[in-house]
């Protein structure tokens, strides 16, 4: 604007008549200059409209003496000049000065005039430079730091918001407010929030950024702190936990805050105490966890985000229920909707498989060793249990789906404390479909199923086995996944009679066991071979318990045909009839058939009976049995 820069003309002449003046003249020439500088002043404050260098010099709250200092490093920077801003306004204002009162006053210039605008080299800091040339429209942020102005947007934590803004308001104290959390849990969010509602603008730091930049990590904090100063704004350091331990620059942070921004956020993804030792008694620390999101919370952000890429994915799959399945943070829904809008781009469409990965993608679970990931396309259609018990299991999924309207809605959380979470008991055979109905269940509900490593959780030192049960669960909360513990006869089998140390402990992880599947908010599946070795104590903390029999010949028909399917070359005269009488369980029949399809392809020809039966054969004598050539009746010449 034309105004303002005849402004800048008029200020930057007006310090040079002062620099220029005789020695003999200075006091003449320093009342000059403050007459010219009221009087230009006056002349921009006319047009009332924004002026930078008057702006700057209310919000830092500049005397005379740091006005001057701040003018002459402005005139540096335009002019390349290379004058002490400091030394030369203490030669003009306090040469008269007895020794002790010169420094003292030096002194004090020099801290504020680092503390506000100058940096270590007594040049101005380039973002106020910046700021000032373009009349507050220079972009400040940088790859440390983000700036964020006032919003009128509100998705959630609005409660949590009006919480800290209250405080805001009434504390005439400076406030560092603590929040902690796990990540993309909406802790950034909550911040920016309370800080819209305040009209403030807020700069948000990046504690992991600043420690790996090239720059100066003082330097980084002290720019960042001048800007928050210059915006009348608030800073938020985020990721305060990663310096801990770095009491130096802890402290720095600490100490410096206070001066630039009344309220102070620090954020971390872990419970922390910054208070130290004879820190700023005036300064008040207020703890703030951030809890899970409920249902109704994670609705409303996915039909935000929908809603903003256009993505019509409640045609495919009820929204209601994803909030209610996948307990998601913010910042994972985020990222999931980034990935289901990236599909839509490269292959023009959604699907439910679709939309199921990209959550998945979005958790990242970690269970180490000790768990490990199973993949099944396997549907209802090919777990061949009673229909009445396979509908029941089905029916108990679609549930699970909308247990939030019983708990949240309804508001029976408020009377159960516990055992919220599904837990399933299969008791039967080997190889009647156990696993299977586990795979499928994940499927159905679009979880991921982790099967647990039994031989690295059990462990012969006391405490331990609690410990690793205990990081199972964890992660498997936090990732939204299903654990299943296959063949858990020996973890979970009956409690003995205490006689020593061993006997003790055992029991005790039994007891860890139960207790810590009750508080379990997710789902557990467990498989046994041998109900009757489970403690009797442990079926009143399990949902639902379903026994797998041995598949009757109609069954045994029906899986060897699924396992089959339409795509294997068989011979017409396959008897499904005959090789149904060998009572096989499901996992068998499935060894078989890939072993008689591998014989097939070996020939490049179609599978006949004589491969299948070839393979039965195998089966039997592998599970100790020495079939007769009368077993095989008319077919035995295949043999």
């Amino acid at each position: 604007m034309e105004n303002y820069e005849k402004y800048i003309e008029d200020v930057i002449e007006n310090i040079k008549l002062l620099l220029n003046s005789e020695k003999d003249k200075t006091e003449e020439t320093v009342l000059n200059f403050i007459k010219n500088d009221e009087k230009i002043t006056k002349e921009i404050q006319k047009n009332k409209e924004f002026c930078a260098f008057e702006y700057l010099r209310t919000i830092f709250n500049f005397d005379n003496y740091s006005w001057i200092c701040f003018l002459i490093s402005v005139l540096n920077e335009l002019e390349s000049k290379n004058i002490d801003p400091i030394d030369k306004v203490s030669e003009i204002f306090f040469k008269d000065k007895s020794k002790s009162e010169f420094f003292n006053l030096s002194q004090n210039l020099s801290l504020n005039a680092f503390s506000l605008f100058l940096d270590k080299n007594k040049k101005i800091d380039k973002n106020i430079f910046d700021f000032v040339m373009s009349n507050g429209k220079a972009d400040v942020s940088s790859r440390e730091f983000s700036v964020y102005f006032p919003s009128k947007e509100k998705i959630i934590r609005e409660k949590e918001a009006m919480n800290l803004y209250k405080v805001c308001k009434v504390s005439m104290q400076n406030i560092y407010f603590v929040i902690n959390g796990e990540k993309g849990i909406g802790k950034k969010t909550l911040v920016k929030r309370t800080a819209s509602i305040l009209a403030k603008a807020l700069i948000i730091v990046d504690i992991d950024k600043c420690l790996n930049s090239e720059s100066n990590f003082s330097d980084i904090i002290t720019t960042v702190l001048r800007q928050v100063r210059l915006m009348n704004g608030m800073v938020c350091f985020d990721g305060i936990e990663l310096i801990k331990n770095r009491k130096r620059r802890l402290e720095f942070i600490l100490k410096m805050a206070k001066n630039y921004s009344k309220n102070s956020f620090f954020i971390s993804n872990e419970k922390i105490d910054l208070q130290l030792e004879n820190f700023d008694q005036n300064i008040v620390w207020i703890k703030y966890p951030i809890k899970n999101l409920n249902n109704e919370q994670i609705l409303k952000i996915w039909q935000s985000k929908i809603k903003n890429k256009n993505l019509e994915i409640e045609k495919l799959i009820n929204l209601n229920e994803i909030a209610g399945t996948f307990r998601l943070t913010p910042g994972q829904i985020n990222l999931a909707s980034n990935l289901i809008f990236s599909e839509k781009i490269l292959n023009g469409k959604i699907t439910k498989k679709i939309i199921f990965n990209s959550i998945q993608k979005t958790v990242q679970a970690n269970f180490g060793e000790n768990a490990h990931l199973i993949k099944t396309e396997n549907t209802w259609d090919d777990l061949i249990i009673p229909e009445q018990d396979k509908q029941m299991i089905i029916d108990i999924c679609k549930q699970q789906k909308i247990k939030n309207i019983v708990f949240e809605k309804w508001k029976l959380e408020k009377r159960i404390n516990y055992g919220r979470g599904l837990s399933f008991l299969f008791s039967g055979p080997p190889g009647t479909g156990k696993t299977m109905a586990a795979g499928i269940i994940a499927n159905e509900m679009g979880l991921e199923l982790y099967r647990a490593d039994l031989s690295r959780i059990v462990s012969k030192y006391i405490g331990e086995t609690e410990k690793n049960l205990s990081n199972l669960f964890d992660e498997a909360e936090k990732s939204n996944s299903i654990l299943l513990f296959d063949e858990t006869d020996a973890l979970f089998s009956q409690r003995t009679s205490v006689k020593d140390a061993k006997d003790r402990g055992a029991n005790l992880e039994i007891s860890y066991l139960l207790q810590r599947m009750e508080n379990h908010s997710g789902i557990c599946i467990m498989t046994t071979n041998y109900i009757e070795n489970i403690d009797k104590a442990f079926f009143r903390r399990i949902s639902y318990v379903f026994h797998f029999p041995k598949p009757n010949k109609k069954d045994r028909k029906k899986i060897w045909e699924n396992i089959f399917g339409a795509n294997v070359p068989l011979d017409k005269n396959i008897d499904f009839d005959f090789i149904s009488n060998f009572e096989l369980s499901g996992g068998s029949i499935k060894n078989i058939v890939i072993s008689a399809c591998l014989k097939a392809a070996q020939t490049k020809s179609k599978v006949d009976m004589s491969h299948i039966l070839k393979s039965v054969e195998y089966e039997l004598k592998k599970q100790g049995y020495t079939p007769l050539k009368s077993d095989f009746a008319e077919y035995s010449y295949l043999l």
